[in-house]
């Protein structure tokens, strides 16, 4: 672990200190951070709160789920919060301006990545945002198509958890248990959380008596 670093805007007025390292790095590619940082992604530094300590004036701007901060003086965008997750606080990774920062682990919004931003092969992608070209099918009813659909997104994002629990529900109603609850136990691995709540989601009914089903839901 290391000792403490210092974030700041471009002015200097607004600063955080961080101690330790960041519980994760990723970066988002989403259209909105692409127009909040004015660059091809924004970097995003998640710290457990006890860990930030917040000096200077700062406004706030609201979207969704999130309050971005930023200076008043020179309009840098330094720190988000949200009412969901108090007890994290996301630094922007550019405003700490060292290059021996931790680098980003994961890459949200893979989708939406510029062709030109490569990236190493350790990081993970992240297109949970793709299952929106399936959900008009599930919508319908036409949920084989869209199992078949969201096979072919897991083929270039494995690890998206998300994208593969909306297609093990997909393929539980398609009739199909084996995939559903391989890919179950798959966004299980990635997020425990994907167990909770396959135990409540109706869209796992038709499969809920399968023994293979119940003995991952309850493990």
């Amino acid at each position: 672990m290391t000792g403490s670093r210092e974030a700041a805007c471009h002015c200097g007025q607004l600063r955080v200190t961080a101690k330790g390292d960041p519980f994760e790095v990723d970066i988002c590619n989403c259209l909105a951070c692409q127009r909040r940082t004015g660059s091809a992604f924004g970097i995003q530094a998640t710290f457990k709160r006890e860990q930030v300590e917040v000096s200077g004036e700062h406004r706030g701007y609201a979207r969704e789920e999130h309050t971005f901060h930023f200076c008043p003086e020179c309009g840098s965008q330094v720190f988000q919060s949200s009412p969901e997750y108090t007890d994290f606080v996301v630094v922007s990774g550019g405003s700490f301006a060292d290059p021996s920062f931790p680098a980003p682990t994961g890459s949200a919004f893979d989708s939406r990545r510029h062709p030109w931003v490569g990236l190493p092969d350790s990081m993970t992608r992240y297109a949970s945002e793709m299952w929106d070209t399936v959900q008009p099918l599930f919508a319908e009813g036409r949920y084989a198509e869209a199992a078949d659909r969201g096979r072919e997104l897991l083929a270039q994002w494995p690890d998206d958890g998300k994208l593969r629990y909306n297609t093990a529900c997909a393929e539980s109603l398609a009739g199909r248990p084996d995939d559903a609850v391989e890919d179950l136990r798959r966004a299980i691995e990635i997020w425990e959380g994907c167990r909770d709540m396959a135990k409540g989601d109706a869209d796992f009914d038709r499969i809920r008596a399968e023994p293979a089903f119940a003995a991952l839901v309850e493990s």
